[in-house]
């Protein structure tokens, strides 16, 4: 007699609240690349750093997030995918934190950019990884694609709406604009409770 294959996991239903959670995690994180890929060095600028180190502080973005994908790979690859990305939101939120205590110097851009950089090359990762570890790999595509579609709006509106934000109110209330974002982020993958699924992260 054939052995019968292992149950598969159940896809999440659009209306499941760990999903919901979790779809609203990354798409507000969504937002934060896209709106401050259009405005952050324009926003150095304006606040009085010469266009020479602004361009110094934009190349910093790149390194960043490879060094912090070689960190994970090295030293955090046991970690939970969902602690990775819970870590990297918060690594933004310090570096916003910072940015609002601190004059939008030289230097305060340079440490913002590398923290940027380090949560955006973290985030690249959980975001395929999380919804595997949550809800496994039954119709992983179907759930990578509704997950995706969410943050796709929130790319194609963030630069507007940044703009918008900027030009009617001032740099310091668009920096928060995207802070707030980044809060909600945070506070999404937070409520996430691994009880409430089957998968381990």
């Amino acid at each position: 007699m054939a052995k019968s294959a292992p149950a598969a996991s159940a896809v999440p239903a659009p209306r499941d609240w760990p999903f919901i959670l979790v779809m609203a995690a990354f798409a507000a994180y969504a937002f934060v690349p896209s709106g401050l890929s259009a405005h952050l060095l324009a926003i150095f600028r304006r606040a009085g750093i010469d266009a020479a180190t602004v361009v110094a502080v934009g190349a910093l973005f790149g390194p960043a997030q490879v060094c912090a994908r070689l960190f994970e790979l090295a030293f955090a690859r046991r970690a939970q995918s969902l602690t990775v990305a819970r870590c990297a939101v918060a690594t933004l939120l310090a570096g916003f934190a910072l940015l609002s205590l601190w004059k939008l110097s030289a230097v305060a851009a340079g440490v913002f950019m590398v923290m940027f950089g380090a949560a955006n090359g973290l985030m690249t990762i959980a975001r395929g990884a999380v919804p595997l570890a949550l809800f496994g790999p039954a119709g992983y595509g179907h759930i990578i694609g509704r997950i995706g579609g969410a943050g796709l709006i929130m790319q194609a509106i963030a630069p507007l709406a940044l703009a918008f934000v900027a030009e009617h109110a001032s740099d310091r209330a668009a920096l928060a604009a995207v802070a707030g974002f980044a809060l909600v982020s945070f506070l999404a993958l937070l409520s996430v409770r691994q009880a409430d699924n089957k998968q381990p992260a």
